[in-house]
Parts: C-alpha cells; structure tokens; sequence
C-alpha cells in the first residue's frame, strides 16, 4: 500500500475524500502540515503527495507530476492579501510571515509585473498593525495573520493574478516518486478530479444564479476547480516563467505527466 500525504484545508477536503472513495485500499492517507507533508515525501517516507507546484519545480528530475487533478484558484478567495500603507506611490518593502512560500512569489510577480515596483522583502513578526508600520506592505495568507488590519487597503493577490492573466493559480499538486506510481493510483487521481471539479461547477453555476452578464469575467465568483486541463497547465506554466523571469526560481521545470511505460 502506497502512502499519500497532504494537509487537510477547506479548498483540498473534497478533492482529499475523493480520493478515498476511488483509489480504496490503495493508499494509506496521512494528514500532516505542510511542511512535514513535503519533507515526508521528499524523505521518501511517502510515495505521493498532494503538495505545492514549487517542490517539484525544485525536484523535477527526481519526481514525476499527475496530470488529471490539482487544486486551482480563480477570483478573490480572500486567502492572500497583499496590505499596504495608504498614501503610498510605491511599495519599496513587503514584509512576509514565515518562510518563502508561493505567496509571496506571486506578489513580487504582480508589483512587477502590473505595477512595475521592486519591493524588498523582509521577515515580520508579531500583530500585523505593528508589522505594517514598519514597510511599506505585507502580505498575509490566514485571518489570523490580519486581525485587525482594514481590508480596504489592500489587494487579493489571486484575484490580481487571474485579472492580469485570464488564468487560474494551480495551489497544489499530485507528485509522487515514479519508481513507486502506477495505472492505478493515476486513474484514481484522475477520477477523484473529475468528482470534485464536476461538484465545483455545480457549486459555480449555482452561485451565478441571478448574475448580470454584461462581463462574463466579473460575473464569474470567485471559486476553485480540480481537474489539471489546459488552462490550468498554463497557469503553472505562465506562473514558473515569470517567476523564473523576475530572478525568483531557478528554472522553467517541464510539465510533463507521468504515463504509465506501455
């Protein structure tokens, strides 16, 4: 039995329980923090997991990429928000909690790439109104990180990122060693996908009940979806490339699926 690890959140639950259902005894699941989840897979004492695209990015000849599932994010979900001091021209610092993530990758993306500013980055700690009067901005990727601050100063990065690109931000995906994947966990993968994303459309069409539709872009919630098709592959793509553009990733990492040897 092959072992899956994963942090358990509110975006991932569905698609995690999926899983369960169609791949049975075939995996024993394991719900650990993030950083352990990746540390456990990358320790060889799990053989698949459902982690952030950086970790392949920085282990691709090592570990394969599922195609078929990932969590997506589309819109304002309200999870990273990029807060700044009002009356600022520019944001010249950008303090971060904890240690460099996706998150903050992004937001140096977008001051870039949409606002053409160069922040440097600083670690804070302590309440977010204190760390805020020390730089210019902060981004913040819990509520627990924000109490207190006022939302309207400040920008939901994920929404900022599909206003700029048209396309989702891929948040997690499958990767496994591909010595120990094989048909069956990929086709379980891929129909837990196809499960939970049909579930988020229905969810979707449900929400844009009674919507205007003048902009069909502003008219789409924000929301999530699973399935690894076109538009994600080209938002983990787009994402790496700039990334790799602005000097913050080493590389562009192929994404190419595992397939099963014929």
């Amino acid at each position: 039995m092959a072992t899956f690890v994963a942090r358990h959140n509110q975006n991932n639950r569905n698609l995690i329980e999926a899983l369960s259902i169609t791949a049975g005894q075939t995996l024993n699941f394991r719900n650990l923090p993030t950083d352990e989840a990746a540390w456990a897979l990358l320790e060889s004492e799990a053989d698949l997991g459902l982690i952030s695209p950086l970790l392949f990015g920085k282990r691709q000849s090592d570990i394969a990429l599922l195609g078929g599932a990932c969590v997506a994010a589309v819109g304002a979900t309200g999870e990273w928000r990029l807060h700044f001091r009002q009356g600022l021209h520019s944001i010249d610092t950008l303090g971060i909690y904890g240690t460099r993530g996706m998150s903050d990758m992004l937001a140096e993306i977008l001051l870039r790439e949409k606002y053409g500013m160069q922040p440097r980055l600083h670690q804070v700690t302590g309440p977010a109104p204190q760390a805020l009067a020390a730089v210019d901005a902060i981004l913040t990727t819990s509520d627990e990180e924000r109490t207190e601050l006022d939302s309207s100063s400040s920008l939901d990065i994920i929404d900022e990122w599909f206003d700029m690109t048209q396309l989702p931000l891929v948040r997690e995906v499958f990767i496994g060693w591909e010595r120990r994947l094989d048909a069956i966990i990929d086709h379980a993968v891929r129909t837990a996908g196809e499960i939970t994303d049909t579930e988020a459309l229905h969810t979707l069409k449900a929400a844009m009940q009674g919507r205007g539709t003048e902009n069909e872009t502003e008219a789409i919630p924000s929301h999530f979806r699973y399935v690894f098709n076109d538009d994600a592959v080209e938002g983990l793509r787009t994402f790496f490339q700039m990334a790799f553009f602005y000097g913050l990733h080493p590389d562009i990492p192929d994404l190419l699926f595992w397939m099963a040897e014929e």
